[in-house]
């Protein structure tokens, strides 16, 4: 198989894993029965919804694998696969916390101060706080080392100016991280001087404009 080394086995699915996704399962076949939610194709991009997100986050669904002091439950990121693997399955809406816990969360948790952890990750397991990806801009694509977006240090604060596309659900999430320029481009070097920064999407000065797709959404 490409990629997999010729000794590479799958782990073996003890009890406890099957125990796990039998009760995600019966979750979902009950949100389903009650009309929590309907089934729905790219429910990871598509399906935002607050409600169901803060549902998983009471049942220590979001983050299962991370630290318990950042708000997981201490299991295996193959348990958060079993989680997602039935959510995802059955087209449960979790667009909302999607981004926050797949891509925002394992960056903090990597590169981010301890108080940008204890600040944001409890709440992001919650299903209570959603990121946004602010990293493409218009005319860019997915050449990341051509943004222009700018960030410059002033008066003791960052102060960023520049737009973003394609950051999927920011007319519902609470923050973004965002790419910026923060030295002078090096053509020699396209990929220096970019820092990334946690922005609150309420902050005075960020406008969110839609954009609507052919069917509405």
């Amino acid at each position: 198989m490409l990629f997999l080394n010729s000794d590479f086995h799958l782990p073996a699915i003890g009890a406890a894993t099957a125990g796990l996704r039998a009760r995600v399962r019966a979750f979902i076949a009950e949100e389903i029965r009650s009309g929590g939610f309907a089934p729905h194709g790219n429910s990871w991009t598509e399906g935002l919804d607050g409600t169901f997100s803060r549902r998983l986050g009471q049942r220590g669904w979001i983050g299962y694998h991370w630290p318990v002091a950042y708000g997981g439950s201490g299991g295996s990121a193959f348990d958060t696969l079993t989680i997602n693997e039935e959510l995802l399955a059955a087209g449960a809406p979790v667009g909302a916390h999607w981004i926050a816990a797949r891509q925002s969360a394992p960056l903090l948790m990597r590169f981010g101060s301890e108080a940008q952890r204890l600040e944001f990750l409890p709440r992001i397991a919650a299903g209570d706080t959603y990121f946004a990806i602010g990293m493409s801009e218009p005319d860019v694509g997915s050449d990341l080392a051509s943004v222009r977006s700018r960030a410059e240090f002033t008066g003791g604060r960052w102060l960023l100016d520049g737009r973003k596309v394609w950051t999927s659900g920011a007319h519902m999430a609470h923050f973004a991280i965002v790419l910026c320029r923060t030295a002078p481009l090096d053509p020699k070097a396209r990929h220096a001087g970019l820092s990334q920064f946690v922005v609150d999407l309420k902050a005075p000065g960020v406008s969110i404009r839609p954009i609507r797709m052919l069917d509405g959404s």
